[in-house]
């Protein structure tokens, strides 16, 4: 899914993470970008910045070195959200024949796509759904594809996802396989619901256009850091 040019970028952009333990690795970033750009509504790299660096967040030399740095991210994004528009946008993994490496890296897509869909949880499931006694066949539907993306993503949670898995183990290592097979319909199903979502908004707004390209996230030193702090940029990630 993603070009070799955009790999380089992306393990640049990781390489900056103050605690690399807390950010995203490339497959977990490309999953979280999948999501973001399935997303029906408009996020952008502010919001990105926890989920992708974590509370350590990310150091800079300067701006102009995070302006380059972020150009990968955002140019990534764009080219994937072109390819949403044109209904050109795969799921990358061919599960029928997966090797050793394949399995570790369609585990860490999935986590990455789990976390940028939790951005937009109550598009994806609002609340008012969630509390009703009886949920539609459609609304069952996208419950069970949320599940199967965190599940494939945190196998041990497993059990508390889906009945008739008690232990950790080879229950939940068999339930796991049997998850990621099921991936790819899971997937597809979001990406159709998206899609519906979007349209209905797009038509009580009156837009004609879909959601816009992202543009790099400047921020001035007096504007709020993007990471999330609520500090202002030059009091923090500015100060690096």
């Amino acid at each position: 899914m993603l070009t070799a040019r955009e790999k380089r970028g992306l393990q640049s952009l990781l390489a900056h993470a103050v605690n690399p333990e807390e950010a995203l690795n490339l497959d977990q970033l490309a999953g979280y970008l999948f999501g973001v750009v399935i997303t029906p509504d408009v996020t952008g790299p502010s919001e990105w910045f926890l989920d992708i660096f974590g509370e350590s967040s990310a150091s800079f030399a300067d701006q102009k070195e995070a302006d380059a740095e972020f150009r990968a991210l955002t140019d990534a994004y764009n080219r994937l959200n072109t390819l949403r528009l044109q209904g050109r946008l795969p799921f990358p993994f061919d599960v029928e024949n997966l090797d050793k490496t394949e399995l570790a890296q369609i585990r860490d897509w999935a986590v990455g796509l789990d976390r940028a869909l939790a951005l937009r949880s109550g598009i994806w499931m609002p609340d008012e759904v969630l509390e009703q006694p009886v949920l539609s066949e459609d609304e069952e539907d996208i419950v069970t594809c949320l599940s199967i993306v965190l599940g494939v993503g945190h196998p041990e949670q497993i059990p508390e996802i889906f009945e008739g898995v008690d232990e950790l183990g080879e229950g939940e290592e068999e339930a796991w396989a049997i998850l990621v097979g099921h991936l790819p319909l899971a997937v597809k199903t979001l990406q159709a619901h998206a899609d519906q979502l979007e349209k209905e908004r797009l038509a009580g707004s009156g837009e004609t256009a879909s959601r816009p390209l992202v543009r790099k996230d400047r921020a001035g030193r007096n504007d709020p850091c993007p990471c999330g702090s609520g500090k202002k940029y030059k009091k923090c990630c500015g100060l690096h």
